[in-house]
């Protein structure tokens, strides 16, 4: 099989061997380079391929993201975790007369249904590695048989997962707001902590496990307006977001997060959201 890759300012950047393709360039990337993996599906059937990402840069913006997009916008925030060095993602290609279906593996963890497709919808399609960084990808066609395609929930033993507000004895209206806490793809003791109430509001959560202390920086939000009310209670997670010192789990199910002043809030662990499959034609 060889690769086809898209004429832009930065083909120069891309290095193919066999089944290899490898982007090598200095400085940033000005837009994503495409290469297609000539490897057709032309009929219906199941199709499997397997990437294996050698190499990633892990400079800010030039990594995978764990977003789903048709190339030109996002579709699917959050579909699966960012890919990074030494991961492998598997595709399984369904095609039959009446429609599409792609799901996707990340690390042998099905990520279940991604696109799904009704008829009419192009063919041949064939799979494309995009490039917004230095990197190095191998892809092959695989017969090896993949296990269930239902989204397989995440295992966590430790502070990262999902997490709703069980008790703030200070603020009871806020009982009930979900937070998220994922590792930092890059960055050794950090966390990235998410929570929503009308915007998304995100901070860093850097641990030092010599003291076992936790220092949070660095709050955004999404910066939309909404009703009176939740501003106010979104206020006061963003407060607490910002002076969070101490965090710990307890039986795995139960996470304590206290602040700087002593305010201390109780979470339990919840069912993680899984996100819908694309059904909208991207091709048209």
């Amino acid at each position: 099989m060889s690769w086809i890759v898209e004429q832009s300012d930065n083909t120069s950047a891309v290095h193919v061997n066999g089944n290899t393709i490898t982007c090598t360039k200095d400085g940033y990337y000005d837009s994503p380079i495409n290469i297609m993996y000539n490897d057709p599906a032309d009929h219906n059937g199941q199709y499997f391929w397997e990437l294996k990402f050698i190499e990633s840069a892990t400079e800010g913006g030039s990594s995978a993201v764990g977003n789903l997009s048709d190339g030109s916008g996002l579709l699917v925030q959050s579909f699966g975790n960012q890919i990074k060095q030494g991961d492998k993602v598997h595709i399984l290609l369904e095609l039959t007369d009446s429609d599409m279906k792609m799901y996707l593996f990340h690390n042998e963890r099905s990520l279940g249904l991604a696109f799904h497709v009704q008829s009419p919808y192009p063919k041949p399609l064939y799979p494309v590695v995009s490039f917004s960084g230095n990197g190095k990808v191998t892809i092959t066609r695989s017969d090896q048989k993949h296990g269930s395609l239902e989204r397989a929930s995440s295992q966590y033993n430790s502070v990262e997962g999902k997490w709703k507000v069980l008790d703030f004895p200070q603020h009871p209206e806020c009982i009930g707001c979900e937070f998220k806490v994922q590792r930092h793809e890059h960055i050794e003791n950090m966390y990235v902590l998410f929570a929503n109430v009308v915007n998304m509001l995100h901070c860093n959560l850097e641990h030092n496990p010599t003291t076992n202390e936790w220092k949070s920086a660095d709050v955004m939000s999404t910066l939309m307006a909404g009703p009176s009310e939740l501003m106010k209670e979104e206020q006061v997670i963003s407060n607490f977001l910002s002076e969070i010192q101490n965090v710990h789990v307890e039986d795995q199910q139960i996470l304590i997060m206290r602040s700087k002043n002593g305010v201390e809030i109780k979470l339990e662990r919840c069912t993680e959201w899984a996100p819908s499959p694309v059904t909208e034609n991207i091709f048209t």
